[in-house]
């Protein structure tokens, strides 16, 4: 079974899909779409709902349905499975190490490295106002509250992990959205060196990657701003949108709601990180 793998999570709209198809160009990484490993319950993989999702995902990593179905009926665990899974994909197109992204990962990382010791997480964040004024656009969480929930219980999680967990350096690192935009070269050497790879140049020149979102709409028939993004280059416009979507007074109360959570200082930590582009 292929060891080192390398989880990817963060806030929806905080940038995953990007960073989870740059890590993908690299010629050692497989990195396909997000799996939700860890909402399926394994006790219950023979329920018809079960089925569906791993059909599905069958479907998205280009698999006979038939073939999954028998490494499910070999793995006791779902961390066997995904183990099993996701080496078989990475065997398959070349490649020697793999990448999952689902932006929950980071909700997950107690049952990362209860199951996969030699793990490496990758946290990516992004400022909270820009998060938030993205969901905006898409009409999606769109009230401060929703959000506010959301943000406060993806923080709360990694501050309760680092009091729990051995999040030592050489096994978890955060990087910020607005860095990869302004800086691709220096950032993705930074996160290479993380993960005990050569870093490639063709990590950060990132044209778009048309082919995800053609595969989860055929899939589904749907698809999502985030995949939709996938299509194009990087985009420095969608640094600082805030500006222009929210109000001077919607600032102050999300600033003020989340200070009420209790995570008044992640927030300005994060938010004041933001580089100027």
């Amino acid at each position: 079974m292929i060891d080192r793998p390398i989880f990817v999570g963060g806030m929806f709209r905080s940038g995953t899909s990007l960073l989870r198809a740059m890590i993908g160009q690299h010629p050692n990484i497989a990195s396909g779409l997000e799996t939700y490993w860890f909402a399926i319950d394994w006790n219950r993989r023979e329920d018809a709902d079960v089925q569906e999702r791993l059909r599905r995902l069958a479907e998205f990593y280009e698999f006979d349905s038939k073939d999954v179905m028998a490494m499910v009926a070999q793995s006791a665990t779902i961390y066997a499975f995904l183990s099993k899974f996701l080496s078989a994909y990475t065997v398959r197109i070349g490649k020697s190490r793999w990448a999952e992204k689902t932006p929950g990962n980071i909700q997950h990382m107690d049952r990362i490295i209860s199951g996969w010791p030699d793990a490496k997480i990758v946290h990516i964040i992004r400022d909270p106002k820009d998060i938030y004024a993205s969901l905006r656009e898409e009409k999606k969480w769109d009230s401060i509250d929703e959000f506010t929930e959301r943000w406060c219980s993806i923080v709360g999680a990694v501050e309760g992990f680092r009091s729990k967990l051995d999040l030592s350096s050489d096994r978890y690192i955060e990087l910020r959205y607005e860095s990869l935009i302004a800086d691709p070269l220096g950032t993705t050497r930074i996160l290479f060196d993380f993960l005990g790879e050569p870093w490639s140049e063709d990590v950060a020149r990132f044209g778009g990657k048309a082919d995800d979102f053609e595969k989860v709409r055929t899939a589904t028939g749907k698809t999502s701003s985030p995949l939709k993004r996938l299509t194009q280059p990087l985009m420095s416009t969608r640094v600082g949108i805030w500006r222009r979507v929210l109000s001077a007074e919607e600032v102050d109360l999300l600033r003020h709601a989340v200070t009420e959570r209790g995570f008044g200082s992640a927030f300005r930590r994060i938010e004041q990180a933001t580089p100027d582009l």
